[in-house]
């Protein structure tokens, strides 16, 4: 869900109060985008029907009226399931298994005892890390755009996701990160992969459970 979704159920609701159909169906197409994804179900649902309305309404009139119709039901239906605490939990389930699912595949190739095996691990769980702040900075401290890692966890320090020794083990991981993703082998021990897993998978039940 976006990060300013207070501002979208205002004018969600603002455009259900009376506008014109062409901006009804655009305000819908924005919101659906905004909260669900432009490749959502919710989105393709949507085009499909207002093709479809387009292509069997008998004139322009009444395909409008018609695509109105599809529209303020888009948006009502949106407003019920925000409010309703549905998408949040739902978007958290899906990052959490997709998470999870990296997470389970870096410690299943870290059992093998090699230095291959710990540096391709060192991989998955260092972007499992990157992906995982990133993710958490635009779901719940409200960052927008691709910021510096670093300047992600301070917005997530300042928007109390991140609280106590969490932020400095947070920071601390930022250069196990570094190291892993530019393949500065030498520098990564095992043991800064099992730390950073159980660090991920501590916040994956706390904040995607």
């Amino acid at each position: 869900m976006p990060a300013n979704a207070d501002a979208w159920l205002a004018r969600a609701k603002a455009v259900l109060s009376g506008h014109a159909p062409s901006e009804v169906v655009q305000s819908a197409i924005s919101l659906l985008t905004a909260v669900y994804g432009p490749q959502s179900a919710q989105m393709n649902a949507f085009t499909t029907g207002l093709a479809q309305i387009a292509k069997l309404a008998p004139n322009p009139i009444n395909s409008s009226h018609h695509q109105e119709q599809l529209a303020q039901g888009a948006i009502r239906n949106t407003i019920a399931e925000i409010e309703g605490g549905l998408i949040v939990s739902l978007r958290a389930q899906v990052a959490g298994e997709i998470f999870g699912e990296l997470v389970g595949l870096g410690k299943e190739t870290l059992e093998d005892d090699t230095d291959s095996a710990k540096n391709v691990s060192a991989v998955l769980i260092a972007a499992a890390f990157e992906d995982l702040m990133r993710r958490m900075g635009s779901e719940l401290a409200g960052v927008e755009g691709r910021l510096k890692l670093e300047e992600v966890l301070t917005a997530l320090k300042v928007a109390g996701v991140l609280k106590g020794g969490e932020v400095g083990t947070a920071q601390s991981y930022l250069k196990f990160r570094n190291d892993s993703l530019h393949a500065d082998w030498a520098k990564v021990q095992k043991s800064q992969v099992q730390s950073c897993t159980a660090f991920i998978e501590a916040l994956l039940v706390k904040h995607f459970s």
